[in-house]
C-alpha cells in the first residue's frame, strides 16, 4: 500500500513543475464563441500568438503579442494586446452582423506546461473592442491547449 501511494505522490510532484518552451501548436477557444487553430512562439520574455479559426458562418484571424514571465515554479503569467479580423456572419458579444469584422483586445493570463508530456494549457481574459461591423465593447476569455514542438 505504501509503494503505490509513494509512486502517486512522486508522479504528481514531477507533473507540477513547469517546463519552458519555444513553440507550441494547438486549439484556442472561448468567448465570444470562436475556435482557433493556434500557434505560439516564445523568445525569452516575449511571446507571439497567431490563430486561424471561426464559428458558424465566419472566418477569423487573430494575432497577439505578450510579455511572459514565471509566476512561480509551475505557472507563467502573460499580458499583452492583439488584433483580429473576420468575415462572414458574426456574433460577437451577443450582436449578430454580417460582413467584415475588425477588433483589438488586451489580454492577461496564466499558463502551465507539463514536464512529462509536451502539453501546454493557458487561460486568459481581457476586454475587446470591435470597430467593424459596428462599434462594440465586450469582455472575453479563452482556453488554449497546445502541443509543445520545441
Amino acid at each position: 500500500m505504501k509503494t503505490p501511494l509513494l509512486l502517486l505522490i512522486c508522479l504528481v510532484t514531477f507533473s507540477l513543475s513547469a517546463q519552458r518552451y519555444t513553440s507550441a501548436l494547438g486549439l484556442r477557444g472561448g468567448s465570444p464563441g470562436v475556435t482557433y487553430l493556434n500557434a505560439k512562439y516564445r523568445i525569452s520574455q516575449q511571446a507571439y500568438e497567431i490563430g486561424l479559426g471561426g464559428n458558424t458562418g465566419a472566418l477569423w484571424v487573430h494575432g497577439n503579442a505578450y510579455y511572459q514571465n514565471e509566476l512561480n515554479d509551475i505557472l507563467d503569467y502573460y499580458y499583452g494586446f492583439g488584433a483580429n479580423v473576420g468575415i462572414g456572419k458574426m456574433n460577437q458579444f451577443e450582436a449578430n452582423f454580417s460582413g467584415l469584422g475588425l477588433g483589438v483586445n488586451a489580454v492577461i493570463g496564466i499558463e502551465h506546461t507539463l514536464t512529462d508530456f509536451p502539453l501546454n494549457v493557458s487561460l486568459d481574459v481581457g476586454p475587446g473592442l470591435y470597430v467593424l461591423p459596428r462599434f462594440q465593447l465586450g469582455f472575453a476569455w479563452a482556453l488554449s491547449v497546445r502541443y509543445v514542438l520545441h
